[in-house]
């Protein structure tokens, strides 16, 4: 064993001109590093564009040499009789490449064939990543020169040594690519080790060239935004490196939308921000202010929806709309309207208020539904109930939301009772409405504390204050209230503070009005809330867990 790791890999961050390369070409006796063997090395290390160091000899493969590889090389069995084993040779290579990045053409073979000989022999392999001339030249050269091949690329960089199927002529050859590479890549934005990792390692040619859009970009936490040529902002994303995330993108993606999104792209923005909660609002705010086509979240905001129970009308009714707009108690907002309906029809199931949508005066009357029969309407449009009763039963409901243990756990019996009777589709329908409601209770009770508290000044981990008044995020001194219930183009705001809260923690430095939630009903939508996550967690159809 070599007496230290063979070190060659540097941090991502350190300039190209820093890093000392070794540049490798072997010749063998066949393509599989399984049954072949080495029959010649040769190495090269430059660094800053120096040469320090020579590495050449031929190598005693210790099984014959196929004619047709002699015919392409020269080497044959007279040419290594003396020459040593791998063995002896290895362990010089290894010292002589001891901390520099390997470059070959494609590498894959160079890189596999000595590490497989060491890997024979006992020794460390030669850390990964490789650099491989041949893919750098498709992400710089292409289309100008779409032919990759070393001799290729020799005569259109015009090096002064030229491949020759041998060791040590392929290996100078490679390293004047490298360097003709290294300096074009450079207008590309290739500047440090790991812009050049990842260059290698890019799948998309079509728009690399673009990689220099980001140059321009901090290594910072920010919000990034993509625009067309009109200006148009196509894509709003955030990221804790602004110049490495928005460089990934033209690393190669094979979803076709990304590929779209490339193809548009002018000119990228960064806008830093001083601490991943700014980033987050910032994102969200900048998404609804332009509604990027490529983000999917850029009408997702017209999906919210509220539950309405309607003040303006003598017998009110629970409604699902869209907007807070007129008279009346709103919740919400739900994330669809779908979970609307379902929380809806939850409060449908433990109150017996009318769901019917015929307008309903004091002095209205019409024949009632089956509900009233079956119990689960009081039925004011026949009389069976006053006004005032009416408007008992509607002050109730509300209530049950702020403290809300005894609503939920007559939901939750319920749910229990229909899985005791194996009516499993019935109870999984319970356990979805059970589930919009808790979940937006649990949203709620967040958001209550959150914009009630007046200005709040947090710190985060990081020592960074989050200064927020009435919930919205104050930024460069600009920051619009919020009002609850919270509105639904500014939902997925809010949604990223409370969520940031809630998995960060943070020091509480000033509030206006003390922060407080009512305990009444906290420990039981907390418990109900992890049961049905340990539902979600069972396999599908596993409904026996619902029963009491």
């Amino acid at each position: 064993m070599l007496a230290g790791a063979v070190q060659t890999t540097l941090e991502e961050g350190v300039p190209l001109s820093h890093v000392t390369f070794c540049v490798v070409d072997l010749e063998t006796t066949g393509g599989s590093p399984a049954d072949s063997r080495i029959t010649e090395i040769g190495a090269v290390k430059y660094r800053s564009g120096e040469r320090i160091g020579v590495f050449e000899t031929l190598v005693n493969p210790g099984t014959p040499i196929p004619p047709f590889i002699t015919h392409l090389t020269g080497i044959d069995d007279l040419a290594v009789a003396d020459a040593p084993p791998i063995e002896w040779v290895l362990p010089g290579f290894a010292e002589f490449s001891r901390g520099c990045v390997f470059v070959a053409h494609n590498a894959r073979f160079d890189f596999t064939f000595l590490n497989v000989a060491l890997s024979r022999l006992d020794y460390e392999p030669i850390p990964s990543p490789p650099v491989c001339t041949a893919r750098l030249a498709r992400r710089v050269v292409w289309p100008d020169v779409p032919n990759v091949r070393l001799q290729t690329l020799a005569q259109y960089f015009r090096t002064a040594a030229r491949p020759t199927h041998r060791a040590l002529a392929d290996a100078e050859t490679c390293a004047e690519v490298l360097h003709g590479l290294l300096d074009l890549g450079g207008r590309l934005g290739i500047l440090t080790l790991g812009d050049l990792h990842n260059t290698v390692r890019a799948r998309g040619r079509p728009n690399f060239g673009k990689i220099r859009l980001a140059d321009h970009l901090p290594r910072a936490a920010g919000v990034y935004l993509f625009k067309g040529r009109d200006g148009r902002v196509l894509y709003v994303g955030k990221s804790k490196d602004l110049r490495g995330r928005v460089k990934t993108y033209f690393y190669g993606d094979s979803r076709k939308k990304i590929e779209d999104l490339l193809t548009e792209v002018h000119a990228v923005e960064g806008i830093p921000c001083a601490s991943e909660l700014e980033a987050l609002v910032l994102e969200a705010r900048l998404i609804r202010e332009h509604e990027p086509k490529y983000n999917r979240r850029g009408k997702m905001w017209r999906r919210y929806a509220y539950l309405k129970v309607d003040a303006a009308n003598a017998y009110p009714r629970i409604k699902v709309v869209r907007d807070v707009k007129g008279e009346g108690a709103f919740l919400g907002p739900f994330i669809s309207s779908q979970r609307a309906h379902l929380a809806k029809e939850a409060l449908e199931d433990a109150f017996p208020i009318r769901r019917c949508s015929r307008p309903l005066g004091t002095r209205t009357r019409f024949a009632p539904c089956a509900l009233a029969d079956m119990g689960r309407c009081v039925a004011p449009c026949d009389g069976r109930t006053d006004i005032e009763c009416y408007g008992e039963l509607v002050r109730s409901l509300l209530s049950s939301l702020t403290s809300p243990g005894g609503l939920l756990g007559a939901l939750e019996e319920r749910m229990g009772q229909l899985a005791a009777q194996e009516r499993f589709e019935e109870a999984a329908l319970a356990r979805d409405r059970l589930r919009a409601l808790a979940e937006w209770l649990a949203r709620s009770r967040a958001d209550h504390w959150l914009l009630g508290a007046g200005e709040l000044v947090l710190r985060d981990a990081a020592q960074q204050t989050i200064h927020l008044v009435d919930g919205s995020l104050i930024r460069d001194d600009v920051g619009e209230p919020l009002v609850q219930p919270c509105p639904r183009d500014r939902a997925d705001e809010l949604a990223a503070v409370r969520a940031f809260l809630a998995r960060n923690p943070v020091r509480l430095e000033h509030t206006l009005r003390p922060l407080a939630e009512p305990v009444d009903g906290g420990a039981a939508l907390h418990r109900l809330l992890s049961r049905l996550q340990a539902v979600d967690r069972r396999p599908t159809g596993e409904m026996e867990d619902l029963r009491s």
